[in-house]
């Protein structure tokens, strides 16, 4: 029963969740691009892997796109830590300022 008062839940539609939360897609983006360098990687270990001696042996095109998925795996995990706001473990400790002297402008 609609009372005079009342308006349809059509018109006035929620806040778009995007609009709140600005920055979430590059976020996923960045966490999704690093769990695809991490299973990349890992399924090649465990393509070049030995299955009697367990040892892992790879050509040379191999080794270079490890070294290639890795590198992506350092980028979108540094990119993921300034989407989180983060800064270098450097920078984010704060340091103590040396004490000051104060000298007197008309020496004794």
């Amino acid at each position: 029963m609609d009372t005079p008062n009342s308006q349809p839940h059509w018109d006035n539609p929620p806040a778009n969740p995007k609009a709140r939360r600005k920055g979430i897609a590059g976020r996923n983006q960045a966490a999704d691009l690093q769990r695809f360098a991490y299973d990349a990687a890992m399924s090649l270990r465990a393509a070049c892997t030995d299955k009697e001696t367990g040892t892992v042996a790879m050509d040379v095109k191999t080794a270079v796109a490890v070294h290639k998925l890795i590198g992506a795996w350092d980028t979108a995990a540094d990119r993921l830590r300034v989407l989180r706001g983060k800064g270098l473990p450097a920078s984010v400790r704060s340091k103590a300022r040396p004490a000051t002297t104060v000298e007197p402008l008309n020496p004794p």
